[in-house]
């Protein structure tokens, strides 16, 4: 199955892999649930594992349990690379870049990857999106997917809770047409609202990042702080059963 026929017929989850044992989590998570997923990898993610060792460690399994992304890449040299290694999707991020420089950047992409059959995301604005400007985005560069934002944003912060605009996910999906929504920042929204968002199908994707992340620290902090042996594996097995458990959730 290839990606854009998977997020078609279900929304999915997409967690970016910080290390072997979340990856390790989340991969038995997905075979516990019998589910797909996105795995991502950031620009500093992909230096740290090595975008080739990624690959052929997971390769056996894409298309069947998960597909692979790029997240956030502003390198088109990396971009280019993991379209080279048959990654399903990559993401541009210029977001930050003047507006007519983020068309012409995007639009650039999607024409070296779609030469390899690779489905590009793109990402019109780094706030609360604009369903004009979106659609706009969608026309001059033809992307199969763009990263939106309504009531959401990167990271957690406990002190701002975050609470969807289902009104905007609602006029933005109808300004882009058959173009899929991703959620970026899922990690700080409630749950059951980011459910509401898949069931209704509002969005495709929904990326998971800094929750994992935070509770592999957690786990981590407790297991250094009773942990009396010399063991990496017996160190990190816990951790590995909490970022587990945190990604059945999502997936329940």
């Amino acid at each position: 199955m290839d990606l854009k026929q998977a997020l078609i017929q279900q929304p999915l989850f997409a967690f970016n892999m910080d290390d072997f044992t979340i990856f390790k989590a989340v991969f038995s998570a997905l075979q516990e649930k019998q589910t797909l997923a996105i795995l991502q990898l950031s620009s500093g993610e992909a230096d740290f594992w090595g975008l080739e060792n990624f690959v052929n460690l997971l390769k056996p399994h894409q298309g069947k349990n998960i597909f692979f992304n790029i997240d956030h890449g502003k390198s088109l040299n990396l971009l280019q690379k993991a379209v080279n290694l048959s990654f399903d999707l990559v993401h541009f991020d210029g977001s930050t870049l003047p507006w007519e420089e983020n068309i012409t950047k995007t639009a650039q992409v999607v024409g070296l990857a779609h030469a390899k059959g690779v489905l590009v995301e793109g990402e019109p604005q780094p706030e609360n999106t604009d369903p004009a400007k979106a659609a706009e985005f969608v026309e001059k560069t033809k992307v199969d997917l763009i990263a939106v934002f309504a009531g959401n944003k990167h990271g957690i912060d406990p002190q701002k809770p975050e609470n969807l605009d289902f009104e905007r996910l609602k006029s933005t999906k109808r300004a882009v047409g058959e173009t899929l929504l991703t959620l970026h920042g899922g990690s700080g929204v409630p749950l059951d609202q980011l459910k509401k968002a898949l069931e209704e199908r509002l969005v495709a994707k929904i990326n998971i990042n800094s929750l994992l992340r935070t509770t592999y620290f957690n786990a981590l902090k407790n297991q250094l702080s009773q942990y009396q042996g010399k063991k990496v594996y017996e160190l990190l097995k816990p951790v590995k059963q909490a970022v587990k458990r945190k990604v059945l959730e999502l997936l329940a």
